[in-house]
């Protein structure tokens, strides 16, 4: 299991690929659940992390827009690939159908999107398929963790059928640490963070300490064999 940590500037990302993180997410939390940076930013980002831990997975945000705006979000994707990420992050609300055409049809022109469901009032009936990812995370970020508003069962079957499908399976949404703990078991690709690992509020300042602390405790389960390689 990897951790993706999202970050707002290129000071943060500088910060996350010197300790270790494994995918970095560029994003703006002050301007939404997937609020997006500005283009300058990102790929000023991406040139950071590529500098400072080539291995790192680089992903950044389209922002949060309605999901019947498809050339605003077709327009924004093509430019955030543009700037040299290896994932764009769309988020997709419930009964987005159109929206999900619209990205697939994107990633078979070679975009490489990662949608990003938003699962608030619960887990899509059908996921969506042939994409190399697809995450599950919540849209309010003050109403509790994923994991304190879906049961375990449904997130571990939204795992499991996004893995049978050949694409990683990602978490997130406001988790802490406990949450990660519990939600390990489930053997998602990936876990996202950004609350847990900041002094204040989410759209506060990266914090180092935290930072660290949380990488530490989730390699410690597996000391002495080395951290997992996951699907990346």
């Amino acid at each position: 299991m990897r951790v993706l940590v999202s970050v707002r500037n290129v000071a943060e990302a500088a910060l996350a690929a010197e300790a270790g993180v494994d995918f970095i997410d560029l994003k703006e939390p002050a301007n939404g659940a997937l609020g997006a940076l500005p283009l300058a930013e990102v790929r000023a980002g991406v040139a950071t992390v590529r500098r400072l831990a080539p291995a790192a997975r680089v992903s950044a945000t389209v922002g949060d827009w309605p999901a019947e705006a498809l050339e605003a979000v077709t327009a924004q994707a093509r430019a955030v690939a543009a700037c040299g990420v290896d994932d764009v992050k769309v988020g997709v609300p419930p009964g987005a159908d159109a929206l999900l055409v619209r990205l697939g049809a994107l990633r078979q022109q070679g975009l490489p999107i990662v949608p990003v469901l938003l699962a608030d009032g619960g887990v899509p009936r059908t996921l969506p398929s042939g994409f190399a990812a697809v995450m599950l995370d919540t849209q309010d970020k003050l109403g509790g963790s994923l994991r304190q508003r879906l049961p375990l069962a449904e997130l571990a079957a939204f795992v499991r059928a996004v893995q049978a499908g050949g694409a990683w399976a990602g978490l997130a949404g406001a988790l802490t640490l406990d949450d990660a703990r519990a939600l390990a078991p489930l053997a998602p690709d990936f876990l996202g963070f950004r609350s847990a690992v900041c002094a204040g509020p989410r759209a506060g300042a990266l914090c180092r300490q935290r930072l660290d602390a949380l990488l530490a405790a989730l390699a410690a389960p597996a000391e002495g064999q080395g951290r997992a390689s996951g699907r990346a």
